[in-house]
């Protein structure tokens, strides 16, 4: 079952033809006939040569992004320690958390809608009786709660992009509209403060009037207006003003987050069963035990005492009126125009074009995706597993026999490699590089790894680029041999994991390899969204191109680790003896979603109890 939707993914779209040897892949290359083989050769250019193809396909984080993500594995690290498996580590899925509270906001937004009256004493004394009705006084709360859980995972969500840099190239769009959702999360949190008519919505009708006085000719005019429905009683078409723009951003979030996962194949909206079950629960927990207090009326003849501000929706109020106040909502201004423009300040670089000297480098970027339709078969598997929809099949009209061909969409390409690693035809490239011609740089540096350590056996190991700028980097950057007890190591980086075909791992063993080692990211936490769930997939024989059955047991094996984490998953020892043949068990020690403990979901459940507590006081 897909990890991304309800349903079962098809492994290949209606109509499409696999051929024999794609549904159980085979350590040869001898699939690729020749003639195929030089038009390849032909459809990329003379660079190819180069020592180190990979370095080409790699991507090579900018150095303050290393630093940022270096800092927060090192917060997240006690999170997986308590609970003992990354499958609950909640900020891997600060996106999915914020939709399902967005949801959560939505419905008890709608409950307490239903006991709402409209007029400045009306409103305000609506929401009092709430405080009387048991069911109603914990939907408020609950609705208070969630809202300031959403700008938390809103904030944390846009900061692990942040570090990851996701916000380049086809992203743009998600980045712009995540800013973009973010404001008016807030504006509409601010609103649903106003909305109650107390002391403090008293304080943002002042900070809204100096708002209007200092920007605007308008000021006078509302507070003339304010003070008019006061007087005469007929409040209520202000406060249906208000509700209605309240409304109307919320339906401002539901379009600009449609716009935000556009450009996704199976986005996933929910976080997982167990996630959700969580939430809920601890939300309605925390609404029981802390309900809201209220505050007296607004009373436009004196100010409010002094009152607790939420720190999330309303940190502007304590500046309002001070010399301070201009730098706030300057410096503000500021983050939000960088964070908007981030994705044309920046660009990405490639491993190989980084290390050039500053002046032989040429604004290249990193490779896009590149069809060699000569050698495509049109099994669809590309743009089945493609997570950007930078590829789509169209149909053939040659003698080729083919009914599909690929069709490549640069636009959307992120140069993650997932296609490459769903073709077993050669037919998809990155840039010049072929997949071919990569194999030969692997094939030398196992060669090189094998002469180095000529009495000893060597071990294979693919990782991503997050692992590669962090826990593998010093293993990267050694000029000697790695060695794990009595293993020598060959480290090899690829962009992401998915990548990587089951061809070319089984070659490698025919090479030499004593053991093939794949080490990628954690579950829900890849940079590419899904390369990891696509490589176990193929790994365990659940989707195309997989193993062959012969080769099932064969000795590859896998750690889904955080990219801090990579020596323990070096270190980790093969698999023991398990099966009925008293061979190791490497189908199991490829998998990636282990069972859950009890022990495991009750931490994680303390944990957000303490979290929403801290907010509540």
């Amino acid at each position: 079952m897909s990890r991304f939707s309800k349903k079962e993914e098809p492994e290949v779209l209606p109509g499409a033809v696999v051929e024999e040897g794609q549904t159980d892949s085979l350590a040869n290359v001898a699939h690729v006939d020749h003639d195929n083989h030089d038009a390849l050769e032909m459809a990329v250019s003379p660079s190819s040569d180069s020592a180190d193809l990979l370095t080409k396909w790699q991507r090579k984080p900018a150095p303050w992004a290393v630093w940022l993500e270096r800092l927060t594995l090192g917060v997240e690290r006690p999170f997986n320690t308590l609970t003992g498996t990354l499958q609950l580590n909640p900020f891997y899925h600060t996106g999915t958390i914020a939709v399902f509270l967005t949801l959560v906001v939505a419905l008890t937004g709608f409950y307490i809608f239903l006991f709402y009256k409209y007029g400045f004493e009306a409103s305000y004394l609506a929401v009092l009786r709430m405080n009387d009705m048991f069911i109603a006084r914990t939907m408020r709360a609950v609705h208070r709660y969630a809202s300031g859980a959403l700008v938390v995972t809103t904030l944390l969500h846009a900061y692990r992009m942040l570090f990851m840099e996701r916000f380049r190239g086809q992203r743009w769009l998600a980045w712009v509209t995540g800013v973009v959702l973010t404001i008016i999360v807030w504006l509409a949190g601010v609103t649903g403060y106003w909305l109650v008519v107390d002391a403090r919505a008293q304080l943002i009708t002042d900070g809204f009037v100096r708002f209007l006085r200092g920007f605007t000719p308008w000021a006078d005019g509302f507070v003339i207006w304010l003070t008019k429905a006061d007087l005469s009683g007929n409040s209520w078409p202000i406060m249906l003003i208000l509700l209605a723009v309240h409304i109307a951003l919320f339906l401002a979030v539901a379009y600009f987050f449609y716009l935000h996962i556009r450009r996704l194949s199976r986005a996933k909206w929910l976080p997982d069963t167990y996630l959700v079950i969580g939430t809920t629960a601890v939300l309605i927990l925390i609404a029981i035990i802390f309900p809201l207090r209220n505050l007296p009326a607004a009373n436009g003849m004196r100010l409010p005492e002094s009152i607790t501000l939420d720190p999330l929706f309303l940190f502007y109020l304590p500046t309002e009126g001070r010399d301070f106040t201009p730098w706030l909502w300057g410096g503000l201004l500021l983050i939000t125009a960088v964070a908007t423009i981030l994705p044309w300040i920046t660009r990405d670089h490639s491993v190989a074009e980084a290390a050039k000297p500053e002046a032989a480098k040429k604004s290249i970027g990193l490779p896009l995706v590149n069809i060699v339709p000569e050698n495509c078969t049109g099994c669809t598997l590309c743009a089945l597993d493609c997570p950007y929809e930078a590829l789509e099949m169209v149909e053939r009209h040659d003698n080729t026999g083919h009914k599909f061909v690929a069709v490549a969409k640069p636009e959307m390409c992120v140069s993650c490699g997932i296609c490459v690693g769903s073709c077993n035809w050669d037919a998809i490239t990155l840039g010049d590089s072929s997949p071919e011609l990569v194999w030969d740089t692997i094939s030398m540096r196992l060669r090189m790894a094998k002469a180095k350590a000529p009495e000893r056996p060597v071990r294979l190991v693919f990782t991503c680029d997050r692992h590669a700028a962090q826990g593998a980097r010093p293993y990267l950057a050694q000029d000697v041999p790695v060695a794990v007890g009595d293993t020598a190591v060959e480290i090899v980086a690829v962009p992401c994991v998915g990548s990587l075909l089951p061809d070319t791992m089984l070659r490698a063993l025919e090479a030499g390899a004593h053991d093939v080692q794949i080490i990628g990211c954690p579950p829900d936490d890849c940079r590419n969204r899904e390369g990891n769930v696509w490589i176990e997939k193929r790994l365990i024989r659940q989707r195309l191109p997989r193993l062959k059955r012969d080769h099932a047991n064969a000795p590859i094996f896998a750690d889904w680790v955080a990219p801090d984490d990579f020596t323990s998953a070096l270190q980790r020892p093969l698999p023991a003896p398990e099966t009925p043949d008293g061979e190791p068990d490497f189908m199991s020690a490829r998998r990636m979603f282990p069972n859950v403990s009890g022990r495991s979901l009750a931490i994680l459940f303390v944990m957000m109890v303490v979290v929403l507590v801290a907010q509540a006081l």
